[in-house]
């Protein structure tokens, strides 16, 4: 699979360009999380709108928002532990 691939398997390939540019020492690393994303996310279209929210807080609370796009597979494993989390309170 190649990143283009991957993030259209997303629903986000038009965010390619800043997802690859998004480190200024241009570093690649964080590109594999968009990799393992694609192998795991079934819902494109519920993944673009998680992605976009992130990167609408990052926009407007970020002094370099372009940034998180180097942060996604965090923020992601986050949002699941937050959610399963919930989801275990919501049972008790």
């Amino acid at each position: 699979m190649t990143l283009k691939e991957a993030l259209e398997k997303l629903g986000v390939a038009d965010y390619e360009e800043r997802i690859f540019n998004s480190n200024s020492r241009g570093e690649l690393m964080h590109l594999r999380d968009y990799f393992v994303l694609a192998d795991h996310i079934d819902d494109p279209a519920w993944f673009r709108r998680w992605f976009e929210e992130v990167v609408d807080t990052a926009n407007e609370t970020m002094d370099r928002p372009e940034t998180i796009f180097q942060h996604i597979g965090h923020i992601f494993r986050e949002y699941l532990a937050f959610k399963e989390n919930s989801n275990d309170t919501q049972q008790r």
